[in-house]
């Protein structure tokens, strides 16, 4: 029996930079990188004023949120205070993911695809497996898509590149075919299919975005947009 989906219901969410180190180096990443972490003290502080917020959920980010020395720590304080956990990963150490997934510390995780060992993460009832859209990159997202499904995943998420640098932005025709390739993929297989917000908006799926979301930098800037450049951008 396939898992069922991870409630979607709109949650308050924020998603906070807790390191910039990475072991991957994507061409297309404009995130900065250097082996600056959050404290865990810093961290709990910043939970404590967005729980007062009514925020309800925390995705953990970066750079590589597994790479932070102290990320158990970070995830417990999270659960402790009734916030619901979540972070992207790209797989490199797919056995921490699923031991702190195991142990109730992350409600869920995104498992980028193409990436690390990214495979061995899929088929986790509490994974969700990112595919990002490049321009021309339609042929290498069907392939992803298929090889997921063939590893038993559960949920796919289409990811539009973000960024300011055109030549790896996909034309909206693009956008709009991967989505109706994948959305005819979940429904010959029983898989759930979304788009994130920001390509919704692009494909006229949505007139807003980010409701309830708000983005904090390692250094406890916030900004309500998911990336710096955003075309949407209020």
């Amino acid at each position: 029996m396939k898992t069922p989906p991870i409630a979607t219901d709109r949650l308050r969410l924020a998603s906070i930079e807790i390191t910039q180190r990475c072991n991957n180096r994507c061409s297309y990443c404009h995130q900065p990188k250097s082996d600056r972490d959050m404290s865990v003290p810093r961290f709990v502080e910043l939970l404590d004023g967005l729980k007062g917020e009514g925020v309800e959920a925390v995705a953990l980010g970066g750079g590589e949120p597994v790479l932070h020395p102290a990320l158990p720590a970070l995830l417990t304080a999270a659960c402790q205070l009734g916030l619901r956990a979540g972070l992207t990963t790209n797989a490199h150490n797919p056995g921490l993911v699923i031991t702190l997934a195991n142990a109730g510390l992350l409600e869920s995780f995104g498992v980028s695809a193409g990436k690390g060992e990214w495979t061995a993460l899929v088929a986790h009832p509490r994974a969700t497996v990112n595919l990002l859209l490049l321009q021309g990159g339609l042929a290498e997202v069907t392939s992803q898509a298929t090889k997921a499904i063939r590893q038993s995943a559960h949920r796919l998420l289409l990811l539009g590149y973000k960024g300011d640098r055109p030549e790896f932005a996909p034309s909206t025709t693009e956008l709009a075919d991967a989505f109706s390739l994948l959305t005819l993929l979940g429904r010959r297989t029983g898989l759930v299919v979304a788009a994130d917000d920001y390509t919704r908006r692009r494909l006229n799926l949505t007139q807003t975005c980010g409701e309830g979301f708000v983005r904090l930098s390692l250094d406890g800037n916030r900004d309500q947009c998911c990336f710096p450049t955003c075309q949407y951008r209020i």
